[in-house]
């Protein structure tokens, strides 16, 4: 049985930085799958020599994330392989990620945990500081140090670049909700996963270079903080998921409240920072409304 292989979601990608992703993960797994969701435009050729063992499935439309990533990887399975390692196409491995993320994750099973995905620590472009793998806790964020490269820590969820999952995992706990579209698709398989009784880890050894939002606008409040900037359909999103994952009967309350709070930070900072004012909080209020009204699906307004 083949071992590991990428699915990648793209959805007009900057062909360079896609390029750049394929070629740190050619050595890294031992296949890669690009879902295109509908692109304008794909340069198979640059991709091909990037990573010449890629196999691209292209989408007619955008049909999301969850749907795209579900399609990368039912040809996973079709074609033999064990894990797959999802990944978004501005993500780039550093060395050795895959290798770690695995050698985790056979760890744990070996231990005898019920794991369900593994996921690394991220670096934002740029920047020297790694992020650190959380619970959920009443006051809040409940930090787990990393005691070492080798270390492995329980965390509620992972975002879905850099997640090694097992397939057989998949096929017992579900596929990815494809009517979420875009936004908490990987937050809410792993709170089912977890509600099923299996485990999402953190690597501390394994790094992902990954950028969280389109562009970033630094801000004073009581110290420099940064605020990942969108365009303002993805608050709709961001928005309306948060809320149609929290009426989940799997979803903790400590969950859900720190994510109520978190909604009406965003609120808050985007009413006094936002650039596009009007626009941003138009679509999160559309998308609060959607979300408890139980809507779903991809956003049909232009």
């Amino acid at each position: 049985m083949k071992r590991i292989c990428a699915v990648i979601v793209t959805y007009q990608p900057d062909i360079g930085a896609l390029s750049t992703s394929l070629a740190a993960l050619r050595t890294e797994v031992d296949g890669v799958i690009v879902v295109d969701n509908g692109s304008s435009r794909i340069e198979e050729g640059r991709l091909m020599d990037a990573c010449p063992a890629l196999t691209l499935r292209k989408l007619e439309e955008n049909k999301g994330v969850g749907a795209a990533q579900n399609e990368g990887i039912a040809l996973a399975r079709s074609l033999g392989y064990a894990y797959v390692l999802l990944m978004d196409q501005d993500s780039v491995p550093h060395v050795g990620m895959v290798e770690r993320l695995r050698n985790a994750l056979e760890g744990l099973q070996a231990a005898g945990h019920k794991v369900a995905c593994v996921g690394p620590r991220v670096r934002l472009p740029g920047s020297p500081d790694l992020s650190s793998f959380c619970t959920m806790g009443w006051l809040g964020r409940r930090y787990a140090p990393c005691t070492g490269a080798n270390a492995a820590v329980e965390c509620d969820a992972l975002i879905a670049s850099g997640s090694l999952i097992p397939l057989d995992v998949v096929e017992r706990v579900g596929a990815m909700e494809e009517a979420l579209f875009i936004d908490q698709v990987d937050t809410e398989w792993c709170l089912r996963a977890r509600s099923k009784g299996y485990r999402v880890y953190g690597a501390c050894g394994a790094v992902l270079e990954h950028r969280l939002g389109e562009t970033a606008q630094r801000f004073w409040a009581g110290r420099w903080r940064r605020l990942p900037r969108h365009r303002p359909f993805r608050y709709y999103y961001i928005f309306r998921n948060t809320i149609l994952v929290s009426r989940r009967k799997y979803t903790s309350m400590k969950w859900i409240l720190f994510n109520a709070r978190w909604l009406v930070t965003l609120l808050v900072l985007y009413g006094l920072f936002a650039r596009d004012r009007n626009g941003e909080l138009r679509m999160m209020f559309k998308g609060t409304l959607h979300g408890f009204k139980g809507v779903s699906g991809k956003l049909r307004e232009p």
